[in-house]
C-alpha cells in the first residue's frame, strides 16, 4: 500500500496546490516567505517564497501556494523583503592551508601597505616568541607591498637569532627562512631538490640564499605549523568563515587534513556544518579510499589533484610569452626571458590521467599557462576517451588559458575553475611588470568557456585571496583590477552567469548537480538569506552584499 507521506511529497513537486489537502503533519518544516527567492534553476526562475521539509526543498512558489503549505509544527520566516539564494559552492579553496597559515604571524599587504610595517610586525612576533621557539609568517608580497625589501637569510638572521623563522608569500608559491630553520629542518647547501619545479636557491657560492621555491620544498620547515593539535580549532574558524561568506559546500583542493579529522571538525554536536569535498595530492594517497564514496552527502573524497605547472609570480607558471625584466619581477625572482616548465613530462600525464580515471576518480589539473594548457589538452587527447561520469577533469586556475584549446576541451568534458581574482589584485603587475600586455588581455576566457557549455567556475583559492564570493561575481562581470583597469574587457559575464559559476557549475564539478546548486524541489536545503538581491542592485554594490543567515538542509548553521 504506498505510503501517504509519500504521496503528499510527489504531490508537492508535481503542482503544489494539491497539498492543501493533505493531513496535518504532513506540511513543511520550515517556510521562508515575503521576499525573492533567486532558484538559479534552468530558467533563472525568482519565486517568492519556499518550503523546507526533511532537509529537502519541497516547493518554491508564490506567497499563496507556499503558505498553503503550513501547519502547526512549521516554523516560518518572515525575509521582510530580504533575498533567498543557494548556497555558494566553494569549487576550489585550500582550507586545511588557510589553518595552517592561520597560525602564522600576518605580514599581508592586506594588512601592512608598507615595508615599514611588514618588518616591524614580523620583529613584534620575534619579540612575542620564546628562544627557540618557530616564527611564521604569512603574506609577504611585493605587489601588495610594492615598497617591499625581502630579506634574505642573513637579514632573518639579524631580526630572529634566536629563533628559526620561516616566511610565507601570499601566492603560497614563494618562502624564506632563516639559518637556525634550515638547520632545524636539516637542509644545508648540499640537500638536493625535490625537483617539480621546487627548490632551495643557491647564492654563486652555492649557499642557501634563504629563498624556497614551491611547496614541496617547504614541507620540511612546516611541520610545527602543521601539527594537527594546532590545527583543530583553526580549522574549525575557516569552515565558520565560509559558512559566514554563504558557502554551504568546499571542495579543497590538495595539502588535506585527514579525512576523519575533517568529518568531525565539521561537526557541531555530531550535526554537519558543512560539506566538504577532498581532492588529494599524491603524497596523500593513503587515504584514498579504495573507490569514490558516494554515499555521504557530507564528506567525499572526489579525486586527485596534479600540479602541471606553478605560478606566475615565481615564474614557475608554463607560458609561450616570456616574462619581463623588471624590477617587480627581479624582487620576485622571476629571470627575465624565462618560460616556466612543466613539472610532469607528457608520459607522465597520460599515464596519470588514465590511471586515476580508470579507478573512477576525478582529476583536477593546475594549469595556469598557455603553454601548460596546450600541453594538458594534448595530453587528455593521448589518453583517449576517459570514464567515468563527466566532469573526469577539471582545469584549474586558467589565467592564459588559450581561447582555441576551448573547443577540444569542451569536447572532452573538462570544466574549468577560474582564479578570477587574479585581475582585482594583480592585474596591474601582470600587464606592467611581469607577463606584458598582449598576453594579461588575454587572460581568464570566463565567457568564452561559457559559450562553450563548460560550466565554469570561479574561485579565490584561499588563503592566498580571501573567499569572498561577491567579489569574485564582481570582479567577473566588470574585470577591474583596484586600480580600475580593465582586463580582457570582452570575457566579461553577467550577473546571471556569475551566480551560476558559484552555484550550480560548482554543483556540477563536485558531481552533485543533482542534489546541490539550485533550488528546485527535491535537492538539497542548502540555501542563504542576502540583503540585498544581486539580479537588482548595482554591479558596484555586489561586493556589499551581506550575508545574514545560511542553512545546510534546512538547517540554520550561521549566525548560531
Amino acid at each position: 500500500m504506498p505510503n501517504p507521506h509519500a504521496l503528499c511529497r510527489n504531490a508537492a513537486l508535481a503542482i503544489l496546490t494539491l497539498l492543501a489537502g493533505c493531513s496535518a503533519g504532513d506540511g513543511a518544516d520550515l517556510i521562508l516567505h515575503n521576499g525573492q527567492v533567486l532558484t538559479v534553476n534552468a530558467q533563472d526562475q525568482v519565486a517568492e517564497a519556499i518550503a523546507v521539509r526533511d532537509g529537502l526543498v519541497l516547493a518554491v512558489g508564490s506567497e499563496a501556494q507556499i503558505m498553503a503549505l503550513k501547519d502547526e509544527h512549521t516554523e516560518v520566516i518572515d525575509l521582510q523583503g530580504n533575498t533567498v539564494l543557494p548556497g555558494f559552492i566553494a569549487a576550489h579553496e585550500h582550507p586545511t592551508l588557510s589553518a595552517v597559515f592561520g597560525g602564522a604571524a600576518d605580514l599581508s599587504g592586506f594588512t601592512h601597505p608598507s615595508n615599514a610595517e611588514v618588518w616591524a610586525a614580523l620583529k613584534a612576533a620575534v619579540a612575542e616568541a620564546d628562544p627557540g621557539e618557530w616564527v611564521y609568517a604569512g603574506g609577504i608580497d611585493p605587489i601588495l607591498t610594492p615598497d617591499l625589501a625581502v630579506p634574505m637569510r642573513q637579514a632573518l638572521d639579524a631580526i630572529a637569532p634566536d629563533n628559526p623563522v620561516l616566511l610565507v608569500s601570499q601566492t603560497l608559491h614563494s618562502f624564506w627562512a632563516n639559518s637556525r630553520a634550515f638547520a632545524e629542518a636539516g637542509i644545508d647547501r648540499n640537500t638536493p631538490d625535490p625537483g617539480d619545479g621546487s627548490y632551495y636557491q643557491r647564492d654563486s657560492q652555492g649557499e642557501l640564499t634563504g629563498f624556497i621555491a614551491e611547496s614541496r620544498a617547504a614541507q620540511p620547515l612546516l611541520k610545527d605549523l602543521k601539527s594537527p593539535w594546532q590545527l583543530f580549532g583553526r580549522y574549525q574558524t575557516v569552515l565558520d568563515d565560509l559558512l559566514a561568506n554563504g558557502f554551504t559546500s568546499v571542495a579543497s583542493l590538495g595539502y588535506n587534513v585527514p579525512p576523519l579529522m575533517a568529518r568531525f571538525v565539521a561537526s557541531d554536536h555530531l550535526q554537519p556544518r558543512i560539506r566538504q569535498f577532498f581532492y588529494l595530492v599524491e603524497d596523500e594517497l593513503k587515504y584514498l579510499p579504495d573507490s569514490p564514496e558516494q554515499d555521504n552527502p557530507y564528506f567525499r573524497v572526489l579525486g586527485i589533484k596534479l600540479w602541471h605547472d606553478g605560478s606566475p609570480y615565481t615564474g614557475s607558471m608554463f607560458t609561450s610569452s616570456p616574462y619581463l625584466n623588471s624590477p617587480l619581477g627581479q624582487t620576485l625572482g622571476i629571470a627575465p626571458g624565462s618560460h616556466g616548465e612543466a613539472m610532469f613530462s607528457q608520459q607522465q600525464l597520460q599515464e596519470k590521467i588514465r590511471r586515476y580515471t580508470a579507478a573512477g576518480w576525478q582529476v583536477a589539473i593546475h594549469s595556469q599557462g598557455d603553454a601548460s594548457a596546450r600541453a594538458v589538452t594534448q595530453a587528455l587527447k593521448a589518453a583517449g576517451p576517459l570514464p567515468g561520469k563527466r566532469p573526469v577533469v577539471r582545469l584549474e586556475h586558467g589565467v592564459e588559458l588559450p581561447l582555441d584549446r576551448l573547443p577540444l576541451l569542451a569536447e572532452m568534458g573538462v570544466t574549468p575553475s577560474f582564479h578570477i581574482n587574479h585581475i582585482l589584485y594583480y592585474g596591474d603587475a601582470l600587464e606592467d611588470s611581469i607577463i606584458g600586455r598582449l598576453m594579461a588581455q588575454q587572460v581568464l576566457p570566463v565567457r568564452s568557456a561559457f559559450a562553450q557549455h563548460m560550466r565554469p567556475t570561479l574561485h579565490a583559492d584561499s588563503p592566498m585571496f580571501p573567499a569572498s564570493p561577491f567579489s569574485l561575481m564582481h570582479t567577473a562581470i566588470t574585470r577591474q583590477s583596484s586600480s580600475g583597469r580593465a582586463l580582457n574587457a570582452g570575457e566579461a559575464i553577467d550577473i546571471h552567469q556569475a551566480l551560476r559559476a558559484m552555484t550550480v557549475n560548482g554543483a556540477y564539478q563536485l558531481r552533485i548537480e543533482e542534489q546541490a546548486g539550485s533550488l528546485e524541489p527535491g535537492k538539497w536545503a542548502d540555501l542563504q538569506i542576502v540583503d540585498h538581491n544581486p539580479y537588482s542592485v548595482a554591479t558596484e554594490a555586489l561586493p556589499r552584499i551581506k550575508v545574514q543567515a545560511v542553512y545546510l538542509a534546512g538547517e540554520r548553521k550561521y549566525p548560531r
